[in-house]
């Protein structure tokens, strides 16, 4: 075996994990492509796995060998978003990958290269960019087959493709401002849809019975009880709190307190006990539960060098009576009706426009809403 595996086998082969040779060898088609990447390279690197199918076998053995410090951690929303890029750009014919390269690699990656450096670009702010290049390459073929480039687009031509395609027009506002900023278009505006008041919601009464649920009841699993509890006590979106790792959680004499974004957030003492328990690895799903860089999520993925997929927390919680965005939605509601919203926006990483327009909502619109709707139950 080539030396640089050598961690690989190690943890494979650990006491700590007595059934994890078997679950490798059950992920038959990830040891072969393991053993192809050995034959055909000797040491592995990052781009030798980038030029293979990016698909579930590739992923898993990219994270395992990152998991185990075969290979350096990146920045892997990132790095998908340029894969994905450079396939795109390939694709096209040459009059569109001349507008539609620079658009990419200057706007969109390059924002996305800030955001990733202050550790803020997630697999969610990745598919929002690759649909913004999407719909950008959508409205240039479109503008061809209507007879038209960028530069005899008007607004009555951008009115028509807004018409025709509805539910595309927010990926295109991040297009459109690149071109007009660079004269490649004349003034041309697209109006951004209201953002709609919030339609999910759960009584008072339900959101306490299954935040009880949530630190009280031992038969629902450990990470539906944590994201549960944290979605209904602070308004956290399970995005955010699958990102969260383990060295945002400690104690001190006064109690035990997460840091969700700058400043610590004091948990209840049923929490935090979830929290431990989790931490100490009764919650775990992976077979590798370190990482070797050091880095530990609080609810780690397979393997650990990644968290969990929001989906299937999401999943999970739906399947145990749990609903999420109907919770979030009431616990939101709570948050900005007892704190300012720049404090909200401070503690749990909101944008600040994002906790104002909450705030409003608490305002002036909730009394309202409850009086004209039945509240949503789950």
């Amino acid at each position: 075996m080539s030396d640089q595996l050598q961690p690989l086998a190690d943890a494979l082969g650990t006491a700590r994990y007595p059934y994890s040779v078997r679950r490798w060898i059950d992920r038959l088609p990830s040891a072969k492509l393991l053993a192809r990447l050995v034959s055909e390279h000797g040491e592995i690197r990052h781009e030798h796995v980038d030029a293979l199918p990016q698909d579930r076998i590739t992923d898993y053995v990219r994270e395992m060998l990152v998991t185990t410090g075969v290979l350096p951690r990146r920045h892997e929303p990132l790095a998908r978003l340029q894969l994905w890029l450079k396939d795109t750009l390939d694709q096209l014919p040459p009059q569109h990958r001349r507008i539609i390269g620079p658009f990419a690699e200057w706007h969109v990656v390059r924002d996305a290269r800030r955001r990733a450096a202050r550790g803020r670009y997630t697999t969610g702010a990745a598919s929002a960019d690759r649909t913004d290049i999407r719909v950008a390459v959508e409205f240039l073929a479109w503008l061809d087959t209507q007879g038209h480039d960028l530069a005899s687009t008007t607004q009555q031509v951008l009115d028509l493709w807004a018409t025709s395609y509805p539910t595309r027009r927010a990926g295109l506002h991040s297009f459109l401002n690149w071109t007009v900023a660079r004269r490649l278009t004349g003034k041309i505006t697209l109006d951004r849809a209201a953002v709609a008041f919030p339609s999910r919601f759960l009584s008072e009464a339900d959101q306490l019975e299954q935040l009880k649920r949530c630190l009280n009841d031992d038969s629902l699993p450990l990470p539906a009880r944590i994201v549960g509890a944290l979605t209904r006590l602070y308004g956290l979106s399970t995005t955010r709190i699958v990102a969260l790792t383990c060295d945002r959680f400690h104690r001190d004499e006064h109690g035990a307190y997460l840091t969700v974004e700058r400043n610590p957030v004091l948990l209840p003492p049923k929490l935090a006990r979830l929290v431990e328990l989790q931490m100490n690895g009764l919650g775990s799903r992976s077979v590798l539960h370190e990482s070797s860089d050091g880095i530990r999520y609080l609810l780690p993925g397979r393997p650990a060098s990644r968290p969990q997929n929001p989906g299937s927390i999401h999943n999970l919680l739906r399947r145990n009576g749990l609903p999420t965005i109907s919770a979030r939605n009431t616990a939101m509601i709570d948050v900005v009706s007892e704190l300012p919203p720049i404090v909200v926006s401070d503690l749990f990483g909101l944008h600040p426009s994002t906790a104002h327009r909450w705030a409003k909502y608490a305002q002036s619109s909730w009394a309202d809403y409850l009086a004209a709707h039945d509240i949503t139950r789950p």
